[in-house]
């Protein structure tokens, strides 16, 4: 039986990472140190929960002996407003955790380890003329803690790919939005639909207005498929140690307002204006930006396959949250 360890698993994309591999039977185990049960909807899909702390490799490595686990997906991490806000956790949290989450795997001969980067380590549009970026692009990521824990992550992750030969891998996510989480900087885009859905006012959040942004986000139950397979493909078709992992075509605002009006028939309290520039916080961010990022990878080599795209997904969020009303 293939055991998997997912730190930051009651989060908002543990949960549905949990749920992904817990649906084919796999034994799951989330590691988080504050967990959130209620998180799981599906009861008959809710992993094995045990609190910890990634800053403690004593602990992990108890915790992935005693449950003789094999793979990790590793999530745990000081998100961007928090890490702004306190620079010096997230060196801890985001880097040490990490190290913590990468040598308990080489201690103990973890057969897979899937770790979680950001396309923000791209940085600004400023620095690729082009307006795409691919894997071979070197990042300039901006001077905020995010973005240079996650750079710093990716380079310790194929260090001990080459070091040790251990099977890492790394995905540069493109971002998730769903229900879940309804603060910072992508909880105001899932605030947004969740009050348009449910028949509140609701005004587009300017970070996601510019009127050439590019987004790849991931709903989060899509986010969760795609993270699963990426642990459990087989590993010929492992060519890198880094993958974009984004959806397979680009949307912008007038696409979210266009399946928002299709799933409610209703937009008299939806308000949106398109902008000619992105917020100072969005133009360091690819997708928001308007810089476009590459994740043809992640379907061709590792056969990632899209299931819900943004109007399907914007549906499943309205009609989640109403039953939540």
């Amino acid at each position: 039986m293939t055991n998997i360890l997912v730190t930051g698993g009651t989060g908002q994309i543990g949960t549905y990472v949990c749920s992904e591999l817990a649906s084919k039977g796999l034994n799951v185990v989330a590691f988080d140190f504050k967990p959130n049960p209620g998180n799981f909807p599906n009861n008959a899909l809710k992993p094995e929960i045990v609190v910890g702390d990634v800053l403690d490799l004593e602990e992990l490595l108890a915790v992935i002996k005693s449950k003789g686990i094999s793979h990790i997906v590793h999530l745990a991490a000081l998100l961007v407003l928090d890490s702004k806000e306190h620079p010096s956790r997230a060196v801890k949290v985001n880097c040490l955790g990490t190290n913590n989450v990468f040598e308990a795997s080489r201690l103990t001969d973890v057969k897979r380890v899937v770790f979680t980067s950001s396309v923000a380590v791209y940085g600004s549009k400023v620095f690729f003329p082009e307006m795409i970026v691919d894997e071979e692009d070197f990042p300039h990521c901006p001077a905020d803690p995010y973005s240079i824990t996650k750079l710093t992550n990716e380079l310790m992750c194929q260090y001990y790919r080459q070091a040790y030969g251990l099977d890492f891998l790394c995905l540069r996510l493109a971002g998730a939005w769903g229900p879940g989480r309804y603060t910072g900087y992508t909880g105001q885009f899932n605030d947004f639909i969740r009050r348009a859905g449910t028949g509140k006012s609701a005004e587009l959040p300017q970070d996601f207005a510019y009127k050439d942004a590019k987004l790849r986000w991931f709903y989060v139950k899509e986010m969760g498929a795609c993270i699963a397979h990426a642990t459990l493909v087989d590993k010929n078709r492992v060519r890198r140690a880094l993958y974009n992992a984004g959806t397979s075509k680009p949307f912008k605002s007038l696409d979210i307002i266009e399946a928002i009006k299709n799933s409610i028939n209703d937009d008299q309290n939806i308000k949106y204006k398109e902008t000619d520039e992105p917020t100072k916080l969005s133009s360091e961010i690819a997708g928001p930006s308007g810089l476009d990022v590459d994740c043809s990878k992640l379907y061709k080599e590792l056969g990632f396959v899209e299931k819900m795209h943004l109007k399907e997904a914007i549906s499943d969020m309205i009609a989640f949250e109403r039953r939540e009303v």
